[in-house]
């Protein structure tokens, strides 16, 4: 009974999983003249030509706009821009409803904005390699800063884009397109904290195309505070008919309600999350249209109740680990294989009340389950339904102990996502 019981929740719980990616609806770029300035605000236009440019500007208020264009191309003699705007934030309105647009084209550029209080947005566009972002928005005091909008796109390779945001309720999309060689990739980073202030937690959208790209996402809330969490992380990494490789993608969450997707397609490619709080949703996906994709790596791991990991990889030679502690939680690993399999699944449980599934097809398969603690299931089905010819050659092992005895299980450290804490 209580194997049936542990089905028809893995049943329910693939439902959930199957969501669909979030999108940053963009309100769309203004034009010249800026709506912003028929509303009282400040309105600034710089176009610069050739190497070796410098913009700066520095508005203080609201509905204030920045337009900047830098046309050149030059590693060793850069364009540069810095945009300030800012304003007490409170009392009053001030800080609030600034608009930057910058575009630069050429190699070697980069840009830097710092958008105090609420409701700012930021376009940025760089067209070559080499170029830099740096975005901040919201500021550290005083602490009052919410429905923020960045919105940065890079053409090109070792390009680098770095967004932080605070406090309440923004959003932030980098989309990053590496037209270099083999070995030659882009990285980006976010970072946004969720304060106690009305927060509703922050969005974060990479999307990366192409090979040896890098991409982390860093959220966090504050646990057991209400209505402060429900950060929401997504990173894409190639696509369904542009296959990508060497990849690495790494999303770190601490709070409650948070969710983590992670696409990716091709080969090498590497996955890391991790998630610190309750109610947290994991879901990492490997050449999920195609039963193609090599050494492939997927790790997660979740530290508190009522949390769900959920790995899928399809292809040959892929390895997932998860990794889940305290009460409550979930772990779902599918390993769909060609000819070949030799796919190896290891899910590690510490608690109470905690489910694994693990489902395997193919050949030459490995499975492990380790829980330690009481009321726990563990399901492990291999060539279910398989269309592979001679299918077989598996193993399983299954580890269950409530007692502190001297039993040999599988360990991991999972260092690759812990070395990075909040």
């Amino acid at each position: 009974m209580k194997l049936l019981i542990g089905i028809a929740f893995f049943l329910q719980v693939s439902i959930l999983v199957a969501q669909n990616p979030q999108q940053v609806v963009s309100p769309g770029q203004q034009g010249y003249p800026t709506n912003n300035a028929s509303q009282g605000g400040n309105y600034s236009s710089i176009d610069q030509k050739q190497v070796g440019s410098d913009a700066v500007v520095a508005q203080q208020g609201t509905a204030n706009a920045s337009f900047i264009e830098q046309t050149g191309t030059s590693v060793t003699n850069r364009n540069t821009v810095s945009v300030l705007q800012w304003g007490n934030v409170q009392p009053g309105t001030s800080g609030e409803q600034n608009y930057s647009d910058i575009k630069q084209n050429g190699a070697g550029n980069q840009y830097t904005l710092i958008q105090q209080g609420d409701m700012n947005e930021n376009f940025g566009t760089q067209v070559g390699d080499n170029n830099k972002v740096l975005v901040q928005q919201g500021a550290t005091i005083p602490q009052q800063a919410q429905n923020n909008l960045t919105l940065v796109n890079q053409n090109g390779s070792q390009n680098y884009a770095q967004v932080q945001q605070r406090f309440d309720n923004s959003r932030a999309q980098i989309t990053q397109h590496n037209v270099g060689s083999a070995g030659i990739g882009n990285r980006s980073y976010t970072e946004q904290i969720a304060n106690p202030n009305q927060s509703a937690g922050h969005t974060a959208i990479v999307s990366q195309y192409g090979d040896d790209n890098e991409a982390i996402q860093k959220q966090r809330g504050f646990i057991f505070f209400p209505n402060n969490n429900g950060n929401y992380a997504q990173i894409d990494q190639g696509d369904s008919t542009t296959a990508a490789q060497g990849n690495v993608a790494q999303q770190l969450q601490a709070g409650d309600d948070n969710e983590a997707y992670i696409t990716q397609y091709g080969n090498d490619n590497t996955v890391f999350q991790e998630q610190w709080g309750k109610s947290n949703t994991a879901i990492a996906s490997q050449n999920a249209s195609s039963l193609t994709g090599d050494s492939n790596y997927i790790e997660q791991y979740q530290a508190g109740t009522h949390n769900l990991a959920s790995a899928t990889q399809n292809g040959s030679n892929n390895h997932a680990y998860q990794e889940q502690y305290l009460s409550h939680n979930t772990s779902i690993i599918t390993q769909n294989g060609g000819q070949n399999g030799m796919n190896e699944a290891i899910s590690l449980q510490r608690g109470l009340h905690n489910n694994s599934l693990i489902q395997q097809q193919a050949s030459n398969n490995f499975a492990s389950v380790d829980q330690v603690g009481n009321g726990h299931t563990s399901v492990i089905q291999q060539n279910q339904g398989s269309v592979t010819p001679n299918a077989g050659s598996n193993s399983a092992v299954v580890i269950q102990r409530n007692a502190n005895v001297s039993l040999a299980g599988y360990s991991r450290r999972a260092a690759a996502t812990r070395a990075h804490q909040f």
